[in-house]
This record gives structure tokens, C-alpha cells and sequence, in this order.
């Protein structure tokens, strides 16, 4: 590559952590940002002359200009032609992430009418029990049980599995990925290279989690899973949702009318790092909001853990 397409793919590798192999001048391309193929958050364009490009991270919300050299020593006619690339490169990636969204949204609601409610002794409730859940009922609506998706791995069909089924939604109230748990018919998980996989998203995940419960009396929790916040819940009684991923809880946008936040943290780097900074945005952004973080004492563990061993969350360690 030349100079600059190296600069501009260094610049992209600092900001995103992953880049085109090559960057194409003049082409808009997509590239994963998570170490699967058929992940194509990221985006990049390269324009013709070198001199800029844009690029960005439709999941995490990113969009970046990059620059060859000091703006400020373009000519007035040149800045203004810069823009106007700048502009046009963004709408037409825009155009094709509402296309795909689009499309991603009517594979949403297919698998989503596809499954249903659980029911006890299905593979999903099974699959729950064994992870603690043995006695809890209702569990929450918002979980569902597919009886029959395909997994796909590297373009090859590995099998077709019962899967538990869960939602994403964002802080709008729009379903923008569905959260899969391939499960073996007696409710153990199936042997596929990756158990838990979000399908494709259909609309921005910034802020988005499981809604396994609503608020009681102003206050919720978050943990990282599904499981994780169901054991949270078992063990202190506080209604909680899920995220996906330590990144995603540190992204989400609690419910209007929320007066306090627990934060059932995982014992280990991501999830401190994670609560940490979710803690400091609701301090920036709501100081009438009480956040309290809680993880297991023991390094490694979450609470899942903490519930098999039947240890009480006390909402007195918070400070309740």
C-alpha cells in the first residue's frame, strides 16, 4: 500500500482495534470489528487523491475523519471539495447500513414469531435450571425458546439445535438483534464453535440490552448475561436486565424515571473496567441517580457462582 493508505488503516487499527488487510482507494469497504467474518461493523473510504477518508463502527456508533495533512493548509475550493466527498461518502454508507439493517430486521422478526413463550421442561427451561434456575417461575418473558435453528459456521451448516432466544432492545423500544443460545434437546449446551452468537443487528446496539425485567420502585440492576443477571436477581431481588458483553453494559442507557442502578459486576478486569466506567457516565450525566457496583469477592468468579453456592446478595452490601 502506499504511504497513505498505511496511515489511514494505522489510524483506523488505533481508533477501532481492526482494519482492512488493504485499503482500496476510493472504495467503501466493510470489515468485521470482533474477530468473526460475518461481522461487518466496521467501515472505511479511502478517497481517490489520498489526501482523506472517513471511517467508523456502526455498532459501537463511531464515524471519524482522517486526514493526510493539515487541514488547515488546504485552499478554501479544496476544503470545500473535501467536505463534499466527506458527505457524500457518509450518506452512501448510511444508505447501505439501512439496506442491511433492513434486511436484518425482517430476519428479527421472523425468528422471533418463529419461537415462543417457554414452557417447563423444555430444552430452554432445562438449560436454565442446571445454571440455577430450578424453582423460579415464571421465568421472564422475554426469553424464548426456538426448536429448531440452524447454526451456521464459515458458511457450512453444522447442525440444527432447540436455542433459547432472547432480545436486544434499544433504549427506543425497537428490537435490534436477537441474543441465541444453542442447547443440546436435554437442555445442556450444544457442541457448535460458539454457543452464544447475536444475529445480525438492525439498528445501532449502543445502549440496547435484554429487558429480562422493569424497574421496581426506580431501581435496577445489570449484569453482563442472561444468566448472570438472573442469578442476581434470584439471590437480592433486584429486578435485572442483561447485557451482552462487559463493553455493552458499560454503553447502556438505564430506563427513564430510574432513581437507583446496581451493578452486578463480574470479578475480573472487563468487568471492573466495565462497571467503573458505567458508574462514572451516570455520575456525569445524572447526579440524582444512586449507582452502586457489587461483584463477588473471590477474583473470577460472577454471580452465577456466588447463587449456586446459595450465598445471599444483601442488598445491605450496597448500602441499601
Amino acid at each position: 500500500m502506499h504511504d497513505a493508505a498505511n496511515a489511514f488503516r494505522t489510524a483506523i487499527l488505533e481508533r477501532l482495534g481492526h482494519a482492512p488487510d488493504v485499503i482500496e482507494p476510493g472504495k467503501l469497504q466493510r470489515f468485521a470489528t470482533r474477530d468473526r467474518r460475518s461481522d461487518l461493523a466496521g467501515w472505511c473510504k479511502l478517497f481517490d487523491d489520498e489526501r482523506a477518508g472517513v471511517f467508523g463502527d456502526y455498532r459501537q456508533g463511531i464515524s471519524e475523519t482522517w486526514f493526510a495533512e493539515d487541514r488547515q493548509r488546504l485552499t478554501v475550493t479544496e476544503r470545500a471539495e473535501l467536505d463534499r466527498r466527506i458527505a457524500a461518502a457518509r450518506a452512501e454508507r448510511e444508505a447501505q447500513q439501512r439496506e442491511r439493517w433492513a434486511a436484518n430486521a425482517e430476519r428479527i422478526a421472523s425468528l422471533w414469531t418463529e419461537s415462543r413463550p417457554l414452557v417447563a421442561d423444555d430444552p430452554a427451561v432445562q438449560y436454565l435450571k442446571r445454571r440455577g434456575m430450578a424453582g423460579r417461575w415464571p421465568l421472564p418473558q422475554c426469553l424464548r425458546l426456538h426448536r429448531g435453528l440452524t447454526y451456521w459456521h464459515d458458511g457450512e451448516k453444522v447442525g440444527t439445535f432447540p436455542t433459547l432466544v432472547a432480545p436486544l432492545v434499544a433504549p427506543d423500544g425497537r428490537m435490534v438483534a436477537l441474543h441465541r443460545t444453542y442447547l443440546t434437546g436435554d437442555g445442556r449446551k450444544a457442541d457448535v464453535p460458539q454457543v452464544k452468537k447475536l444475529t445480525g443487528t438492525a439498528g445501532p446496539l449502543m445502549g440496547a440490552c435484554i429487558p429480562l425485567h422493569k424497574p421496581v420502585a426506580g431501581c435496577i440492576g445489570i449484569a453482563e448475561g442472561i444468566e448472570t443477571a438472573l442469578a442476581a436477581w434470584a439471590g437480592s431481588g433486584v429486578p435485572t436486565v442483561a447485557a451482552y458483553s462487559a463493553g455493552a453494559l458499560a454503553a447502556w442507557q438505564w430506563p427513564p424515571d430510574t432513581r437507583r442502578i446496581v451493578v452486578f459486576a463480574d470479578a475480573d478486569d472487563a468487568g471492573r473496567a466495565a462497571s467503573s466506567e458505567f458508574r462514572a457516565r451516570v455520575r456525569a450525566m445524572a447526579a440524582e441517580i444512586r449507582c452502586d457496583v457489587l461483584a463477588p469477592t473471590a477474583e473470577g468468579l460472577d454471580w452465577c457462582d456466588v447463587w449456586a453456592a446459595r450465598q445471599p446478595i444483601l442488598l445491605e452490601e450496597v448500602g441499601a
